[in-house]
């Protein structure tokens, strides 16, 4: 696998002991790996103290080093991190878990927990119809004056995998508990955070600032666990599931029942509410209020998203799923902003769990491996005009979706690629085609009447796992 002569990927020297942890904004990490990747090239090799760091800028290399087998059986593992082991109970889940059989058989259950028994079910979408409508509701109750959309649209996003989890109709206290476990989540799992409560972990009991983060998280996690697990194990009914959690523990049962392997617990299915939470929330949430920015900056894409409803859909009928393959340049428009906007500038860690050779390289073992998504989707050699948005890249000359295995849609990498790709790819798109068509159906949508809108480019966003836009006003005139 590996060449006579290990050669390193080239990259910043840093400095000696502390290596380059001085140079690097760890709130904005995209922004340095951007720079970098503009002087150092695609796969470049820095020092972190005593680990390294590969950071990976090119889609062939991503698709090559995490999905082809010669590498992505290396290079898919996880780190061990102070959040894996005392907040996710030792990486019980999909997100966190360590690269194997388990963590694999739990992520063929979520995937088919998500995609079949919930979103294919039309009990999980007559509910999320009802909390669409109660979105549409409180927004025309806005009469088409001024108003903030982030409350309205973070907490429907939270009722709706409230819904998810639970399979029924969301109350007044899910979203509250909900966000409030995420933001916990966002403070503890920050680089400076975890690894200093990594080596020094007695700190989590001191009355100290990591301390205390640590604390409010586990007191998070138990709100959270109380609501959607306890509550729906202690009523569920075998042959009655409602939401994930039932059907995670029905086919817990028919393990045990058929002698099968165990790999669900309760410890499992604790973990995968806990990664559908932290791992979709802030993304679908800042994607869909970042999604109505870019438009109120471009209405010529509502009057074509709002043409394309109308010949597809009309005004009679609600938008639904089975719509999307026939409206193209709504996709178009969501492939874009998933482009120009990218939530997610940077992948989540991984770790090689062996020297190996990528492009030549010699990725050593130990070494932490990220996707820099954000100087993907903002190369000029792969896109031209990377600072502009428009939609119609995604469309041929006849108006439809480019295939998936065009080079500009496999040079979209917000999901991830291979063995740890994003399982709730589906479960986001979906909802972002909803919210965006049904608003759109509704509403016409327009900048604020009263003061300037702020800009929709992403560099001017605020810094995080997940990119999100100041707070801005709009309007949403009825049709």
């Amino acid at each position: 696998m590996l060449s006579r002569i290990a050669k390193s990927p080239p990259g910043p020297p840093g400095w000696p002991i502390l290596g380059c942890l001085l140079e690097i904004d760890f709130s904005r990490m995209h922004d340095s790996f951007d720079q970098w990747a503009k002087q150092y090239g695609s796969l470049i090799l820095c020092k972190m103290a005593t680990k390294a760091l590969v950071v990976i800028s090119c889609p062939r290399l991503v698709k090559k080093g995490l999905a082809e087998k010669s590498c992505s059986d290396v290079l898919n593992d996880r780190q061990d991190t102070f959040v894996s082991k005392y907040i996710m109970d030792n990486a019980k889940g999909v997100l966190f878990g360590k690269y194997g059989q388990t963590t694999t058989e739990l992520r063929k259950i979520m995937y088919k927990g998500l995609n079949t028994h919930c979103q294919a079910a039309p009990q999980f979408e007559i509910i999320a119809r009802k909390e669409l409508e109660r979105l549409i509701n409180n927004v025309a109750d806005q009469r088409g004056r001024d108003f903030n959309p982030n409350e309205l649209v973070s907490s429907s996003i939270a009722n709706i995998v409230a819904i998810l989890l639970s399979g029924s109709v969301a109350d007044e206290k899910d979203a509250e508990v909900i966000w409030e476990y995420n933001k916990a989540m966002r403070k503890s799992i920050e680089v400076t955070t975890d690894s200093m409560l990594l080596t020094f972990p007695f700190l989590r009991f001191l009355p100290v600032e990591v301390g205390r983060r640590y604390r409010r998280t586990m007191q998070a996690k138990e709100d959270l666990l109380k609501k959607f697990f306890h509550s729906n194990k202690e009523t569920y009914e075998a042959g009655r599931e409602r939401g994930l959690v039932d059907i995670l523990l029905k086919l817990k049962s028919q393990e045990k029942l058929n002698g099968d392997i165990q790999w669900l617990t309760d410890s499992n299915i604790k973990a995968i509410i806990q990664d559908i939470i932290f791992g979709g929330l802030g993304s679908i949430t800042y994607g869909i209020l970042s999604l109505l920015l870019t438009l109120l900056h471009h209405h010529e894409c509502v009057d074509g998203i709002y043409q394309e409803i109308v010949k597809v859909i009309g005004l009679d009928r609600c938008p639904s799923l089975q719509d999307r393959p026939a409206m193209p340049y709504t996709e178009a428009v969501i492939l874009e902003t998933l482009r120009y906007i990218t939530p997610v500038p940077v992948s989540g860690p991984h770790r090689a769990m062996e020297d190996v050779e990528l492009e030549g390289y010699t990725i050593p073992k130990e070494a932490t491996i990220m996707i820099n998504i954000w100087t993907i989707h903002h190369d000029t050699a792969i896109w031209g005009d990377p600072w502009t948005f428009r939609p119609k890249r995604f469309l041929d000359d006849n108006g439809e979706l480019l295939p998936e295995d065009h080079t500009l849609r496999q040079s979209l990498v917000n999901f991830g690629s291979g063995p740890r790709s994003c399982v709730g790819e589906n479960l986001a798109r979906s909802r972002i085609f909803l919210y965006l068509t049904t608003l759109v159906q509704t509403f016409d949508l327009l900048p604020p009447e009263v003061g300037t809108l702020i800009s929709d480019d992403p560099r001017t966003f605020l810094p995080g796992g997940v990119l999100r836009p100041p707070d801005y006003k709009m309007r949403a005139v009825a049709r």
